[in-house]
């Protein structure tokens, strides 16, 4: 069968591919548009006059911006809304600012993202500075902007990673505003947790029954700070685990029932069969292969203290991948090589 020809072909000129960009200049402004607002809040509830308590939630970012074409500095709360949105050196980290508590940065070196938002809550700096009045852990925060369908991506001992993505508008984030202030309100007050967060009392009577939402955030910052997960995390990732065989090898030995879950607390000088990450950050900080190390090493007790805090804090886990929890006891599990294998 033969088909009549159309004729000459005309070549089409496509348009310059710019959606990536329409797509990210609305989340872009929005996210820029949240960072001041969070502060301006923030600086409105500490300096009205009266007995309201003087705190809010903060942003982990730099606390005054250049302007590139005339050199104006400006506080990043009141900065031009066009010059947080274009300009990158405005997310950029400045090496010698105690903002980010990261010493020895080289200049240039780190930006934040600028559609991701960190929010800080009070009890610890980023230099790592305490406080013990008032002390709000990220987790709790957490959970109850969960209970307000607001979810966050990752949760640290004191803040707690905003993301805006596709769709999020001036309403999504002003929801979360509102719901900051209202938790504020509620810490103030001392509310009860059955009327912060009444299924969590539900689901574990014993253990939260009667407990108010200043008392919960004082014992889980007691609980931090007695601990000291930061350093400790820090540690684990600064003094690497000795790899002594290969992950294939230890793969071989997992898919041949080579394997087995040992408890923490007995996984001392144990070889790892699979990858164990913890999140925040989302790295691995064990691999296959690699030596769990001594009892007392940084890694065992990292995740011996992971283990003690969602044993005190039923409700808020921690977030542990390739951990595995015996709902019966809290004991935490890693899978290892079998001796004998």
């Amino acid at each position: 069968m033969l088909l009549a020809h159309p004729g000459p072909l005309r070549r089409r000129r496509l348009p310059q591919v710019t959606g990536g960009t329409r797509l990210l200049r609305p989340l872009r402004r929005t996210a820029a548009a949240q960072r001041p607002v969070d502060l301006r809040g923030g600086t409105r509830l500490t300096s009205t006059p009266g007995d309201r308590p003087a705190w809010f939630f903060g942003v982990w970012q730099p606390e005054t911006v250049t302007d590139p074409a005339t050199g104006e500095q400006h506080p990043f709360a009141d900065a031009p809304m066009e010059l947080l949105r274009t300009q990158p050196s405005c997310r950029q980290l400045d090496p010698d600012a105690d903002c980010h508590g990261f010493p020895g940065l080289d200049p240039g070196y780190c930006l934040l993202d600028p559609v991701k938002v960190t929010l800080t809550c009070p009890g610890v700096s980023a230099t790592g500075g305490r406080q013990e009045q008032p002390a709000v852990p990220a987790r709790v925060l957490t959970v109850y902007l969960a209970g307000r369908n607001i979810m966050v991506e990752k949760t640290d001992g004191h803040s707690a990673l905003i993301l805006f993505s596709m769709g999020i508008a001036k309403g999504k984030w002003g929801t979360l505003l509102d719901a900051l202030m209202d938790f504020k309100a509620l810490y103030d007050q001392d509310a009860p947790l059955e009327r912060v967060l009444p299924g969590l009392p539900a689901r574990h009577p014993q253990r939260y029954t009667g407990l108010t939402l200043r008392a919960l955030c004082q014992e889980m910052h007691q609980q931090l700070r007695r601990t000291n997960l930061v350093t400790l995390l820090d540690t684990a990732f600064r003094e690497l685990p000795e790899a002594v065989t290969t992950p294939r090898w230890c793969y071989q030995r997992l898919i041949r029932e080579g394997t087995e879950r040992v408890r923490i607390a007995d996984a001392a000088g144990r070889v790892a069969a699979a990858m164990g990450t913890v999140t925040p950050p989302g790295i691995p900080v064990l691999m296959p292969g690699e030596t769990t190390g001594a009892a007392d090493g940084p890694l065992l007790r990292y995740l011996g203290a992971l283990e003690a805090f969602d044993r005190a804090f039923p409700g808020f886990g921690s977030e542990t991948h390739g951990v595995t929890v015996d709902p019966a006891t809290g004991d935490y599990r890693i899978e290892c090589v079998r001796v004998d294998s």
